[in-house]
């Protein structure tokens, strides 16, 4: 009599609901899992990026240092020239007149002047080739920033994923659940009826 109680249908239809939870939590699983290396790669990048970029700035805090050296060195270059050309009609005065100033002195002095010059000029090519760094490096920041932006949206939207697929699941698993159990109410009145 115990036997003709069991229905294999409904015993099926249980076992149906249980495997494909199963599976369902299984697939659940690994895809939680693929999600959090690749949550964990993302902050990974970002926090690496985040690193140059920091190495990034400090470097340009130099070179903004450099910036202003150099304008500096403009202005004694423009300086220095305008004094060169002074000079140099000065020489050229006295040389036609003797009595407007000792040439040799004069000589001395524009000599002394475009030795500066020449100087400056040479710190000057330096400084304008260090400013143009800068500038690269400045542009290197931005694109990092940019970089770090986009792999943070990207942290955001994988995390709602996550937050997402793991309320699915749960509403899936629990809606499961409830159909097993609903099955086995309908098999054990089934079996009180008999």
């Amino acid at each position: 009599a115990l036997i003709m109680d069991v229905n294999p249908e409904e015993d099926m239809q249980i076992i149906d609901q249980l495997l494909e939870l199963q599976h369902l939590d299984q697939k659940f699983n690994n895809e939680q899992k693929d999600d959090q290396e690749k949550l964990d790669n993302v902050e990974g990048e970002i926090e690496a990026q985040e690193g140059r970029l920091l190495q990034l700035r400090e470097r340009l805090e130099v070179y903004h240092s450099m910036k202003e050296k150099y304008e500096r060195l403009m202005c004694e270059v423009h300086s220095l020239e305008s004094e060169k050309q002074a000079l140099a009609s000065e020489l050229e005065k006295a040389q036609v007149d003797p009595t407007k100033g000792c040439s040799v002195a004069i000589k001395r002095k524009l000599e002394k002047v475009e030795e500066s010059l020449a100087r400056a000029r040479s710190e000057t090519r330096k400084h304008q080739q260090m400013y143009r760094q800068a500038e690269q490096e400045a542009q290197k920041c931005k694109v990092l920033e940019r970089k770090i932006q986009d792999l943070k949206h990207a942290k955001v939207a994988l995390i709602k994923k996550q937050r997402e697929d793991a309320a699915r699941h749960k509403e899936f698993t629990n809606q499961k659940t409830r159909e097993i159990q609903a099955l086995k109410r309908k098999e054990k009145n089934e079996q009180k009826c008999k």
